[in-house]
């Protein structure tokens, strides 16, 4: 009886997480980026920020759609014009 329970908890845990890795196997999107969703413990300075967002358009139309590349550029170039005022003398 304990084997029979052990073992339909064990494939229902496993079934559970086979979201997540579709998510990964997926082509690795940045949702947190890209959406603002799964942003778990995600804090990043605007230098980290820049960063990410050029590594994933750089990733291109073999991970993201053309709307999503195009809402990452403008993120990024957001995030870029963000700094430039910041670093401006008498802010």
């Amino acid at each position: 009886m304990r084997k029979m329970v052990f073992l339909l908890t064990a494939s229902i845990l496993m079934f559970a997480s086979l979201p997540s890795f579709a998510q990964m196997a997926q082509g690795q999107k940045d949702e947190c980026l890209l959406a603002s969703k799964n942003c778990v413990d995600q804090v990043d300075d605007i230098y980290r920020r820049i960063h990410r967002l050029q590594k994933e358009v750089k990733k291109g139309q073999r991970v993201y759609t053309p709307d999503e590349l195009k809402k990452l550029q403008d993120k990024l170039a957001e995030t870029q014009d963000l700094l430039k005022s910041m670093e401006k003398p008498g802010h």
